[in-house]
């Protein structure tokens, strides 16, 4: 069953160790819309929800199958500025990239935290999306990824009323 603590760590500590990363949110919209009329620090990852399905093709190996994400925005002060736009997309993009490359190097490399956290990581489920301007004034990229976790749904009668 996948951690749902794991995950959240994980990314914080993508957001600590990342030399240019300098904030980490949740995807509860009010908690970046709080920040902003506070002082959100520039560049951001914002986690996004999970979302999933069961899979099973044979009952033998049941799979949840998560669909997770990120998005890492940066802000721009003046708008309309689309030599800016483009040039605050490409490093975000850029640093997008360098976390699914972290992703993968914990995952191929068994790291504990990403084996509790993206269990199952699938590189090819990997896409992209340019965003902006979000927010007040922020472009950024989203990025989200599938990973499967097997999944024990053995009955537990002890669980139920009558049953």
């Amino acid at each position: 069953m996948t951690d749902i603590n794991s995950y959240v760590e994980y990314f914080r500590t993508i957001t600590r160790e990342h030399k240019e990363i300098n904030d980490f949110y949740m995807m509860d919209i009010n908690e970046p819309l709080a920040a902003l009329r506070s002082n959100i620090k520039y560049p951001a990852l914002i986690l996004t929800s999970l979302t999933g399905n069961f899979e099973a093709s044979n009952l033998d190996n049941i799979l949840d199958s998560i669909n997770g994400g990120f998005l890492i925005i940066g802000h721009l002060d003046q708008i309309d500025d689309f030599s800016g736009e483009m040039l605050l997309l490409s490093k975000m993009k850029q640093i997008g990239t360098e976390i699914i490359s972290r992703m993968l190097h914990d995952y191929m490399t068994c790291e504990l935290i990403a084996m509790k956290a993206i269990p199952g990581f699938n590189i090819n489920s990997v896409n992209y999306e340019m965003l902006g301007p979000v927010f007040d004034n922020d472009y950024g990229v989203m990025y989200s990824f599938k990973f499967l976790d097997c999944l024990d749904l053995d009955f537990d009668v002890s669980k139920w009323v009558n049953a």
